[in-house]
């Protein structure tokens, strides 16, 4: 692959300056607004009880518990609160333990995937190396995700490694598991408290965990696979996917303008409501003809099940 695009070879400084602007109140909405979604989802469902609230409420809760996640990973980058106590507050108590994540780990691991993109360093390079890989393999896939095997599996493992914790002593390896487990613990707890009082313990397990083992590990793996697989992988133009998406379909898959990876990787420092400016000022400089940007989703699952 070439070297490093430098971005002031894309954009000028007053459009950088323009991309790094942030404003803390958009993202108080955003945390707000997910989870007043999530509560309007589990109350309607209680109110009307039926296969499609149900559904419904699978597919809005799954899909705002991915908008947590993408948060999440604004606060990796410092760009959720422009306050670093602020910002990894927010995000571990409201977006990531909720949905048995953590920032901070998270936050080195990501950068390294910056960092090393698509190399033989990138520690995500395991979720893009496979593809293209054929229609019946990625159906399989699919089915694993909606059944909620690929859910039991991720968090199977991530207990797993928790519970493998060391420590010098036996006092020590429970102190570090106790404090890895807490944050998780303690929200979703809360979480269930709340759910139970107001509506009914259940809808605790049917429409928070179950959209959890379901419908967000498939929005995961299709993200996964639009952001970096099969892309041409010549510069840093094109090692990085941005796919257009409808209205509906980024509510649905991709909040947060999550679809726009490839800004997203050259301006790292440019908060999520930036990115669809960062690609009109791309397309205004010039760079239309060297940019990886996919139609639709659809066309890029064509691409990665062309094996």
């Amino acid at each position: 692959m070439d070297s490093e695009i430098s971005q002031r070879d894309l954009l000028s400084e007053r459009q950088l300056n323009q991309l790094k602007e942030r404003k803390d109140f958009i993202n108080i909405l955003s945390v707000t607004s997910n989870w007043l979604q999530i509560a309007i989802a589990m109350t309607v469902f209680y109110l009307f009880p039926s296969l499609i609230t149900f559904l419904i409420g699978v597919i809005v809760v799954g899909s705002r518990q991915f908008a947590l996640a993408v948060l999440m990973h604004e606060a990796a980058h410092n760009l959720l609160f422009k306050d670093k106590k602020v910002n990894d507050f927010i995000s571990q108590w409201f977006c990531a333990y909720p949905i048995f994540s953590d920032t901070k780990p998270y936050r080195p691991y990501h950068l390294a995937h910056h960092r090393f993109t698509e190399t033989s360093q990138d520690p995500d390079l395991v979720l893009s190396s496979p593809f293209p890989i054929t229609k019946a393999s990625f159906m399989r896939k699919m089915f694993r995700d909606l059944t909620g095997l690929t859910g039991l599996r991720r968090y199977s493992i991530a207990f797993s490694s928790i519970f493998k914790t060391e420590g010098d002593t036996k006092k020590e390896k429970i102190t570090l598991i106790v404090k890895k487990l807490r944050g998780f613990v303690i929200t979703n707890m809360v979480i269930f408290i709340l759910v139970s009082s107001i509506l009914h313990w259940s809808i605790f397990f049917l429409l928070w965990w179950l959209p959890a083992f379901t419908y967000y590990s498939l929005i995961v793996r299709i993200r996964n696979i639009a952001e970096h697989a099969v892309t041409p992988g010549e510069h840093d133009l094109n090692n990085t996917r941005t796919t257009k998406a409808s209205w509906i379909l980024r509510y649905l898959m991709v909040p947060h303008h999550v679809n726009y990876h490839l800004e997203h990787h050259l301006f790292t420092r440019c908060p999520w409501y930036n990115l669809p400016k960062a690609h009109l000022m791309l397309k205004e400089n010039g760079f239309s003809d060297k940019m990886c940007v996919e139609n639709s989703y659809f066309s890029v699952l064509k691409k990665a099940t062309s094996g």
